[in-house]
């Protein structure tokens, strides 16, 4: 019977670099035998010339070798800014202090002990990629952080009376999220989404946007297609799919009478009803060009008669206690 195809799992690759031509064979089997791939290397040199046609995802190192040791090699490898970030592991037979702080004080976390048992050499391979996937991961996060912010203060900027707003409600709604004990997959989500909850207002004219009268009612109905039009931009961002509750029913109310759905009570996403609190908090805590800004304390009575109306009352009890608790630290 022929067994269904699988998914092919790439091999991690593993940049040996050892003079002693039989500790480097043995390692080289004890790696290909955990389905890694790996290159070869007696010395610096040979190294540095395998690196121009090969990337690996981690080098392992002896620290004393010919032509070119581990310690010139490792600093000639960091010169390079393609291969800066490679994880790198040094072998040495000589376990000193001495050898030790060197490696650490070259940005070398690990090192490996001659001579070398399989087990040994298999979890310290491991735990170093892993850290280096995680890296990256963070990485990558904050890259998706700063990308969304410029886009998020690239839209706010057309608005002369919002200026800020996107930070202050990101701020509070971490705040709130931290005395829920969102986890933190989530928490990431809510930065992202109360960064571009607005970003629908791209589809709104600057006039519009910055009239200082009240908005006439072909106006105001283009105003409330932002969030269907923010949405519609993130569909085409499939790491951004979660944050669109966000960004499509942050004007939806607990009585039913907001928009773009009409969604009312729990049927609203629970992110929004706590991103619609602190979204309209800061509209009216701030000036816009149809009032001056209003008292904190006026703000939050409004807030309360408001919960079960406008606002989910559960959360309206949440805000107040982080706005006080905050209030009072900064005090």
């Amino acid at each position: 019977m022929i067994s269904k195809p699988t998914i092919p799992v790439p091999s991690k690759k593993i940049l040996v670099v050892e003079d002693d031509e039989a500790i480097r064979e043995t390692i080289v089997q004890h790696l290909q035998i955990d389905n890694f791939f790996v290159v070869q290397a007696g010395d610096g040199e040979q190294a540095l010339k395998a690196l121009e046609h090969f990337s690996p995802d981690l080098i392992l190192s002896d620290i004393n070798m010919p032509r070119k040791d581990g310690i010139t090699f490792f600093k000639d490898v960091r010169k390079h800014p393609q291969w800066a970030a490679i994880p790198f592991l040094f072998l040495t037979s000589d376990n000193s202090p001495t050898i030790i702080r060197l490696a650490r004080e070259l940005g070398v976390e690990d090192h490996l002990t001659k001579p070398i048992k399989h087990q040994e050499l298999t979890n310290t391979i491991n735990a170093r990629l892993l850290r280096a996937t995680e890296v990256e991961v963070a990485h990558i996060g904050q890259a998706y952080l700063e990308t969304v912010a410029v886009l998020a203060n690239a839209i706010e900027g057309r608005d002369n009376y919002t200026r800020g707003h996107v930070d202050r409600v990101t701020k509070i709604a971490m705040w709130m999220a931290q005395e829920l004990r969102w986890p933190e997959d989530q928490m990431r989500t809510l930065e992202f989404g109360a960064r571009l909850h607005d970003i629908g207002k791209v589809i709104v004219p600057d006039h519009i946007l910055n009239k200082k009268g009240k908005l006439n009612e072909a106006e105001w109905e283009l105003m409330k297609q932002h969030p269907v039009a923010g949405e519609k931009i993130l569909m085409g961002i499939s790491h951004l799919h979660a944050v669109r509750p966000y960004v499509l029913y942050h004007h939806e109310r607990w009585d039913g009478c907001g928009y773009p759905e009409g969604l009312k009570q729990r049927e609203i996403p629970l992110e929004a009803r706590l991103l619609s609190i602190i979204d309209v908090y800061d509209a009216l805590t701030t000036e816009r060009p149809y009032h001056p800004p209003r008292p904190h304390e006026e703000v939050l009575k409004f807030l309360e008669l408001n919960a079960g109306k406008h606002f989910d009352p559960d959360l309206v009890l949440v805000f107040h206690k982080v706005m006080q608790m905050r209030t009072q630290s900064a005090h």
